[in-house]
C-alpha cells in the first residue's frame, strides 16, 4: 500500500467515524478493529501488516483531524515493550486479550 493509499484510507474512516461527535474510546476501539492502530502489526490485531514507515503517515492524518490519542506517554512500557513481547511470543489468546486494550489505553502497563 501507498503512502497515498493509507492517507485516503484513514480519511475514509474518519468521514465514517467523526472525532468531534465520538467518545474518545469508541473511537480508539474502531481505529483498532480498523487496522489503523500500529499499521505494521497483522490484519486482526490493530494494523494490516504495512511498513512500519507508514505509521507517521497514518498518525499525521489523525493529528489533524484532531483525533484522540491512546495517551502514548501514560502507557510506555504497555506500548512499548508489553505489546511487542506480545505479538511475538504470546499466545492468540494473549494477543486476543491484550493488545487491543493495552493500545486504547484501556490497560496501563508500568
Amino acid at each position: 500500500m501507498s503512502a497515498g493509499d493509507l492517507r485516503e484510507q484513514v480519511r475514509e474512516f474518519l468521514a465514517a467515524h467523526d472525532p468531534a461527535a465520538s467518545d474518545r474510546l469508541e473511537f480508539l476501539r474502531a481505529r483498532f478493529d480498523a487496522g489503523l492502530a500500529w499499521v505494521h502489526y497483522p490484519a486482526g490485531l490493530g494494523g494490516q501488516g504495512l511498513s512500519r514507515s507508514l505509521q507517521p503517515v497514518a498518525d499525521a492524518e489523525f493529528a489533524a483531524a484532531g483525533a484522540p490519542t491512546n495517551r502514548p506517554e501514560r502507557n510506555g512500557i504497555g506500548l512499548g515493550m508489553a505489546a511487542p513481547t506480545i505479538l511475538a511470543y504470546g499466545s492468540e489468546e494473549q494477543k486476543g486479550r491484550w493488545l487491543r486494550p493495552l493500545w486504547t489505553g484501556e490497560e496501563i502497563w508500568c
